[in-house]
């Protein structure tokens, strides 16, 4: 049987979704549980590799098991092993045509930034701006990164490793509320640490360090050494997947 899972997370206190060898990962505790609920050891496959710090609404991920258990019982068990700050949305089980990496279309993301007075209830899930900020010329920025684009410039990800940077934003929204500022972004895949580094562009925009033609140059000029603001993690939130 091949369940997919979809899964809920708060990301502050772990090294990031993927196993790794220097610290508790969210991938580590939800196979855990899978032992216990099915009394195998088993690897799962994720949809998107959360960094450290990084929360996810609704990250997905599948495993194959040969014993079959109701979905909903599934997602009782796991409800009530996993740690507080994880939350099973939905189980179902798929046939084997779906795969949780491999059969996604789009991916959505959400940053969230506070421009007013510090918050103690924020920290850890917006990042505290000290700077004004033009949301204007930010979404004038925003509109350049729509569409199409090599995107060397806007991630970490060395070319030895991924030869092809092209990836394709269907949306890029800066919606203010309040003091809040939550910034959308939409695509068809994200290079390493390409959402936080667009974001960590935009708000250089809109503090006047660069300019719109500073964007435009690095779209047509990939760069790997580039001056980036890669923002802090914690803002960030992989909200939906679409397959």
């Amino acid at each position: 049987m091949r369940y997919k899972v979809e899964i809920a997370y708060d990301g502050r206190n772990y090294v990031g979704f993927q196993s790794q060898i220097n610290g508790r990962a969210i991938q580590d505790t939800i196979e855990d549980v899978i032992k216990i609920i099915f009394g195998v050891r088993l690897r799962i496959i994720f949809s998107s590799r959360t960094d450290a710090g990084v929360h996810a609404k609704a990250q997905v991920f599948h495993f194959d098991v040969d014993r079959e258990i109701a979905p909903y019982k599934v997602k009782t068990s796991f409800n009530a092993l996993l740690p507080k700050d994880m939350h099973v949305n939905k189980v179902e089980i798929v046939d084997e045509s779906f795969h949780a990496r491999f059969s996604v279309k789009e991916k959505t993301y959400e940053y969230l930034i506070n421009l007013g007075e510090k918050s103690p209830f924020l920290i850890g899930y917006a990042y505290q701006c000290y700077f004004k900020l033009d949301i204007e010329i930010m979404k004038k920025g925003a509109d350049l990164l729509v569409g199409k684009h090599e995107f060397g410039s806007f991630n970490t990800t060395p070319y030895s490793e991924k030869a092809d940077q092209h990836r394709t934003i269907s949306e890029f929204s800066l919606n203010q509320q309040g003091d809040l500022l939550i910034i959308r972004v939409t695509g068809d895949g994200f290079l390493r640490n390409m959402v936080r580094i667009m974001v960590g562009t935009l708000i250089d925009l809109g503090r006047g360090k660069k300019n719109l033609e500073d964007i435009q140059k690095m779209l047509d000029v990939s760069n790997k050494s580039t001056r980036r603001y890669n923002i802090d993690p914690n803002g960030l939130y992989l909200v939906n997947i679409r397959y």
